[in-house]
């Protein structure tokens, strides 16, 4: 009896020793597979590592793709003195189409292609070569890409005799450029009562610029822009000189007389006279509404027109149903302003003249 009970107890404690010995094996093989270094971390580690590695590689591919880009643009990171402020390209509006000037030969007369929005040919400012765009009645239009201007007078005692004016195209609508491969920031003015030097350092065109904080004190708008287009030539009539066939707008005359010149009236001296044009005939004798202006050359001007009434058809040059093709969602008509004129002229007497010089009125 008492060996029986001994080797139960031998046994009983080889089963517990058993026991106690698959536990820490087991414990061992948990923590070899679920530990800090087990096989399962190791996976992880190894495929954290592996995605870690295709982040890295893929990173690194857009970095040198970007640079690639930036060296064909001229704005590389590797080589700064080759960075160079962009102009801002042509946005595209309802109804345009990008043309191109062909130049006249010995042997061919100088005409107008159609292009297309991805034409890299179509324009290069660097070479005095601005965007120019088509309406689908014929008007021409230019692009003015957002820039800041500096100005460097012969003798700042005597500003009218002259000067240089200076621009820097800006990225987007920021007020960064680069001057030898630096990237600077234009000023600009911040407060209704600031008085801007434009000899000293470069300084937005307000004519991008959002102004509203400082009550439009130079002409700006409510929202920054990164261009805008301007009509080409002057307001004229459609048909007679040009091909465009004439439609009302929705705008009606409101002028009944107009001061007239003697050599225009055929009087002896300047006078009234009922406010009319060779299209339209005399505006007070029935309700008369004005024809949708074209923007082409060699065409006879908008006249006898107030001020009121050609702001009023400048408005619906977006309207339904224009010649145009403009849309109110894409385009925004109205008359130039005075710092709109500004920032043609400016631009058009800087280094990059050439192209409105030659092809406008």
């Amino acid at each position: 009896m008492n060996q029986t009970r001994k080797e139960s107890a031998v046994t009983l404690i080889a089963l517990v020793v058993t026991l106690v010995i698959l536990i820490i094996l087991a414990a061992v093989s948990i923590d070899m597979i679920l530990g800090e270094q087990g096989i399962f971390k190791k996976a992880q580690q190894g495929a954290n590592s592996m995605h870690d590695a295709e982040v890295n590689t893929q990173m690194a591919f857009n970095s040198i793709t970007d640079e690639m880009d930036k060296i064909i643009a001229g704005n590389s990171t590797q080589n700064p003195e080759l960075r160079q402020d962009t102009p801002n390209a042509p946005e595209q509006i309802d109804g345009m189409t990008p043309i191109k000037f062909i130049e006249p030969t010995d042997t061919e007369m100088g005409s107008v292609q159609e292009t297309d929005w991805n034409d890299n040919s179509w324009y290069d400012y660097s070479q005095s070569k601005w965007a120019n765009t088509q309406s689908e009645d014929g008007s021409m239009w230019v692009w003015i890409p957002r820039y800041a201007y500096k100005i460097t007078y012969n003798n700042p005692e005597n500003k009218s005799e002259g000067g240089t004016i200076e621009v820097r195209f800006l990225e987007g609508t920021s007020d960064n450029y680069y001057e030898n491969g630096e990237l600077k920031t234009a000023k600009r003015q911040t407060k209704i009562d600031e008085t801007v030097d434009t000899t000293t350092d470069f300084y937005v065109h307000p004519a991008f610029t959002n102004e509203a904080s400082i009550n439009f004190a130079n002409g700006g708008w409510d929202e920054e822009l990164t261009g805008m287009y301007v009509a080409k030539f002057e307001a004229g009539f459609p048909e007679g000189n040009n091909t465009t066939t004439s439609k009302k707008s929705s705008i009606e005359y409101t002028e009944g007389d107009s001061w007239v010149r003697t050599v225009e009236a055929g009087t002896t001296e300047d006078s009234t006279q009922p406010a009319r044009n060779w299209l339209d005939g005399i505006y007070d004798e029935t309700p008369t509404k004005i024809s949708y202006p074209v923007f082409q050359p060699l065409t006879y001007s908008m006249n006898y027109i107030n001020l009121n009434d050609a702001y009023n058809i400048s408005k619906a040059m977006n309207e339904s149903g224009n010649i145009y093709g403009f849309t109110t969602n894409s385009s925004d008509t109205h008359l130039m302003k005075s710092s709109e004129w500004g920032m043609v002229s400016y631009l058009s007497y800087s280094k990059y003249r050439n192209q409105w010089s030659k092809y406008s009125y």
